[in-house]
């Protein structure tokens, strides 16, 4: 069997704009060229669909697992976002992964992440049923997929931390290898990450992107609330929920963020059409 073998599963190369090869040799990584955007949405349609789903199945869906599959859609839609930087180009993805960051613990104090591979093709009831049953694994079995990596990372330095990580991201992206030996799932981030930040009380908040990741993009999901919201030209109480992105601009630009967006309130607003029940 072979020791090393595709870390991440590409398609050839992409040719790419003058600007784009100027953004790309203008910032040196992700944490540099940071753009942080918000938008909007009524989330009544949303709603609905999530709490007849819930009646169904008896799966407890969320917002953050709504949000995922709109993600995913979208990208699968505007595939041109689904790219890794390597070597100043860029290598579109092959399949639309999903991170969450998600708590493993019963007091939300052990954070940890997990990877929906192939989200676009999957509704939130089955992403909900595989994130629960990996959470329920993580907690008697401990992380299996981060173990190897948590326990070198534990032994570190702090000082020494930083560069083993950055060092681990140009192993596994830039030359795009991967080894069991290293000690963390085959491309472990995949093509975006969401996170709720609504749990914790708040309505919106921006997270920081993660370098060695090579996520070009994240999203935070605040709470829903209810505010006064122009329907029609009149004013009604609508609850309404902020999606919070953080994304590297070197890869993803003002006209990438406008197909996202327009994407988004289109699912938002007729989810029963993408996702019928």
């Amino acid at each position: 069997m072979s020791i090393l073998s595709r870390n991440a599963k590409l398609k050839p190369k992409l040719r790419i704009s003058t600007w784009r090869k100027v953004a790309i040799g203008t910032w040196k990584d992700a944490g540099d060229p940071s753009v942080y955007g918000a938008i909007e949405i009524d989330a009544g349609q949303a709603l609905e669909w999530i709490e007849k789903v819930r009646v169904k199945t008896g799966v407890k869906v969320t917002m953050t697992h709504f949000v995922g599959v709109a993600i995913a859609q979208c990208i699968r839609k505007h595939p041109a976002i689904n790219c890794i930087l390597r070597f100043g180009t860029l290598y579109q993805r092959e399949n639309v992964d999903v991170f969450f960051q998600v708590a493993t613990d019963q007091h939300g104090q052990d954070l940890s992440g997990m990877v929906i591979r192939n989200a676009d093709q999957k509704t939130p009831v089955e992403i909900a049923r595989e994130m629960e049953a990996k959470v329920i694994d993580i907690r008697h079995k401990g992380d299996k997929d981060y173990k190897q990596m948590k326990g070198t990372i534990g032994m570190l330095p702090g000082i020494l931390v930083g560069p083993f990580l950055t060092l681990g991201g140009f192993f596994l992206y830039t030359l795009n290898l991967w080894g069991s030996w290293l000690g963390s799932p085959r491309d472990s981030f995949g093509s975006c990450m969401v996170t709720s930040v609504g749990g914790l009380g708040l309505d919106m908040g921006f997270a920081p992107l993660v370098p060695y990741s090579r996520c070009p993009f994240l999203i935070a999901v605040g709470a829903v609330q209810e505010k006064a919201w122009v329907v029609d030209g009149k004013i009604e109480v609508r609850p309404i929920l902020r999606l919070c992105a953080t994304f590297d601009h070197r890869l993803v630009d003002g006209v990438h963020a406008s197909h996202m967006v327009k994407a988004l309130r289109a699912f938002f607003s007729d989810p029963h059409s993408s996702l019928p029940i």
